[in-house]
């Protein structure tokens, strides 16, 4: 498997052919042109002015820290021939033609849509939604559609993958809209025939999956998230929404989630004509799931469709990961995926790099790492590991700077109520005071209970949570997951988890 550490796909091969800007925006789409009479056959789709090339289109977009209006003249410089813009600008040059239009964000996705010959159009597109389990929801379809002898392509959180070919996409869930157009363009080129992508809230709202046209949408679950960004869970929940507004086939919604409930209903009131399929515990639902039995070997559990009852048996730990399955295996036989496929892969599924994975290590605790940093994947986390010992349960968490202040207290009544024994550390405290932020946390911790202790350097917040650990006991440091690196008000220093836990077992001599 090659790395591929850059995520700017060149054209070549993914361009359609010849064209110009009267190809990439109507009459509808233009407010203003100036010096529209210059034409020149468009090299590619820009929103970087580091990545602009002779003749290429630059799209000025609004960021959060910066304003692309501000790298136009950089851009011209390096040879855009075109520019879109929304703000009236300083100055223009004769030689470049200059477009203005009313948002340039989501016309950047429409532009590099029909600069690509709209892939999405070329392959079966399924997006999967929610607070939690969007990853590793990804990893179990491409697993039962490769085994299915389907050509997949995967974009997610970890990286993005092609037939195998993993591609870095920096961390970012979902692409900016240039580059999943581009993305999906290069899986069409490898001859994929499927792309299972997660779709985040923030994504939908910045139009990042503008003219991406979904066959298939998932709903895993709503749960606080990102509220520093979305203010409300309305808003929140509308932003998810927006996934099933531009999907033709199906529906698939976890109905256990009050969320999921109300999906279905704004689903059936806008777009009656999508076929919806809910799953859950509920005898209401279409896929009832029953007798799940989480043991250290894996998940089994039953699901039932009409008159079908089918077992199953997931080779990956938790409750919360069979509902991600089942959403999958939903999505699987939507597209004509057998039984007996859909069981070979879930026997065999992958274990997500930082998802209640297991670290490997000759000691007589165990110890997990998971990527759960709200309040409903820790419970989920720590309920799925109290199942599976009898031993004491130790949680090793954090929450991140300059995010939602709120998960902070109900992360810590969690912990406090859940694990035997919690150690309060740092995760990405970015610009905040991390002491500050484990205030927050112990706030909620201290009346319910003395069982825990501060450390604010999370190496040493490691070093301590390990040498408490005994016989029969489980270590589940949260919040990091699959993350490379820490984020602090010192910079940003290498820190991957599972790496830094055997370190520190090795220094211990444990």
């Amino acid at each position: 498997m090659r790395d591929n550490h850059r995520l700017w796909i060149k054209i070549g091969e993914s361009k359609e052919s010849t064209m110009n800007y009267h190809d990439l925006l109507t009459d509808e789409d233009i407010i203003e042109i100036k010096n529209g009479e210059l034409t020149v056959d468009i090299s590619d789709v820009v929103y970087d002015s580091r990545q602009v090339q002779k003749n290429a289109l630059f799209v000025a977009i609004f960021g959060f820290a910066t304003d692309g209006h501000q790298f136009i003249e950089p851009a011209i410089e390096k040879g855009a021939a075109v520019i879109v813009h929304q703000a009236d600008l300083p100055q223009y040059h004769d030689d470049v033609t200059y477009i203005k239009v009313t948002d340039t964000r989501k016309m950047l996705g429409i532009i590099a849509s029909r600069f690509f010959g709209h892939p999405s159009s070329k392959l079966t597109v399924t997006g999967i939604t929610g607070t939690n389990g969007k990853t590793s929801s990804t990893y179990f379809l491409t697993r039962i559609l490769s085994e299915a002898g389907k050509k997949c392509a995967r974009m997610g959180t970890i990286n993005d993958e092609i037939d195998g070919e993993i591609f870095d996409n920096k961390g970012r869930t979902t692409s900016e809209s240039r580059d999943t157009q581009a993305f999906i363009a290069k899986a069409v080129d490898y001859g994929c025939t499927d792309l299972v992508m997660e779709a985040s809230s923030q994504a939908l709202d910045l139009d990042r999956l503008v003219d991406v046209d979904f066959d298939y949408a998932l709903f895993t679950n709503l749960t606080q998230d990102h509220l520093d960004y979305h203010k409300t869970f309305e808003n929140y929940f509308l932003a998810k929404a927006k996934l099933f507004d531009q999907t033709s086939k199906a529906a698939i919604i976890n109905t256990d989630d009050q969320w999921g409930v109300k999906l279905v209903e704004r689903i059936h009131t806008r777009h009656p004509e999508l076929k919806v399929i809910t799953y859950g515990t509920s005898d209401d639902a279409d896929y009832k799931i029953e007798s799940i039995d989480c043991t250290t070997r894996g998940s089994q559990f039953t699901l039932r469709h009409g008159e079908e009852e089918e077992a199953l048996f997931l080779d990956v730990l938790g409750r919360f990961m069979v509902f991600n399955a089942v959403g999958t295996i939903i999505a699987a036989r939507e597209q004509g995926v057998g039984w007996d496929i859909i069981k070979k892969a879930l026997a065999d599924a992958p274990v997500v790099d930082g998802r209640m994975d297991r670290v490997p290590l000759d000691l007589d605790f165990d110890v997990i790492v998971d990527y759960a940093h709200t309040p409903d994947a820790l419970d989920n986390i720590l309920s799925t590991v109290r199942e599976l010992t009898d031993g004491k349960i130790i949680a090793v968490f954090g929450c991140g700077g300059d995010r939602d202040h709120g998960k902070r207290p109900k992360m810590g009544r969690i912990s406090a109520e859940k694990a035997d024994f919690t150690v309060l550390t740092s995760d990405n405290s970015r610009t905040e005071d991390p002491d500050k932020i484990i205030d927050d946390i112990e706030a909620a911790v201290k009346p319910i209970t003395d069982q825990y202790i501060r450390v604010t350097d999370r190496r040493e917040a490691t070093a301590a949570a390990l040498k408490l650990a005994k016989k029969g006991d489980v270590v589940v440091f949260a919040g990091k997951g699959h993350e490379k690196t820490e984020t602090s008000r010192n910079g940003v220093r290498p820190y991957y988890e599972k790496e830094v836990i055997q370190e520190v077992v090795k220094e211990l001599g444990l």
